[in-house]
């Protein structure tokens, strides 16, 4: 799904897909109903007090005034939001629900409970992918800019101690979802022994952080 989608979105611009960029993500959000995949984005840690990380390509089109704002404020590891696919017959079958807004609702809960400091975003605008972030939170922090020949916002989304979506179908679907996930954590189906408390989940997220 995501080579068919982005693979066909970057050659009409005269560009091929980078499976580097897969490979470097270190989680990915999934909506799935039985074995079908409804959605999903990627997630990678970028970590702003080091040198490597900024000369990585994601964060060194970023302009060196960001780069110091963002550092100004201590936030230095930050999450990013990519590669946001929606199957086909999802988006086709379900139009009245935003899919993209609850996968990136989700990506937000997933931030909170992770010890990253925020999470960073290009939104295409010419598909107003800029503006679902905004509804969702989002702010600008410097001017648009051009990726693989799309014009691109460039915004951050903050960590919450409580969150809550203004669209009511969002705030339901994110909630639900968030709630499914945790108690599966806490009591997995796949026979492993179940987990204590809701720390031992937020651990286990903070572990992924470290691993990635």
């Amino acid at each position: 799904m995501w080579e068919q989608t982005f693979g066909s979105v970057l050659n009409d611009k005269g560009h091929e897909l980078d499976f580097s960029d897969f490979c470097r993500c270190h989680a990915a959000g999934v909506i799935r109903y039985k074995e079908e995949i409804v959605g999903f984005n990627l997630f990678t840690i970028f970590d702003f007090s080091l040198t490597s990380h900024l000369r990585h390509p994601y964060v060194s089109e970023l302009s060196p005034t960001t780069v110091a704002y963002l550092q100004g404020r201590h936030c230095t590891r930050l999450m990013t939001m990519e590669y946001f696919t929606v199957g086909f017959s999802w988006r086709r079958k379900y139009r009245d629900v935003p899919w993209a807004e609850i996968l990136t609702g989700l990506g937000l809960q997933y931030l909170d409970y992770s010890p990253a400091n925020g999470v960073l975003g290009t939104p295409r605008t010419d598909i107003k992918v800029d503006q679902m972030c905004y509804r969702l939170g989002a702010k600008e922090i410097q001017p648009p800019i051009k990726k693989m020949k799309y014009e691109c916002a460039v915004v951050l989304f903050e960590k919450q101690t409580r969150r809550h979506f203004s669209n009511e179908v969002t705030h339901f679907w994110v909630k639900r979802l968030w709630k499914d996930y945790l108690k599966e954590k806490l009591h997995p189906k796949s026979g492993r022994a179940p987990r204590t408390s809701m720390q031992d989940v937020q651990k286990q997220i903070e572990i992924e952080f470290e691993v990635a």
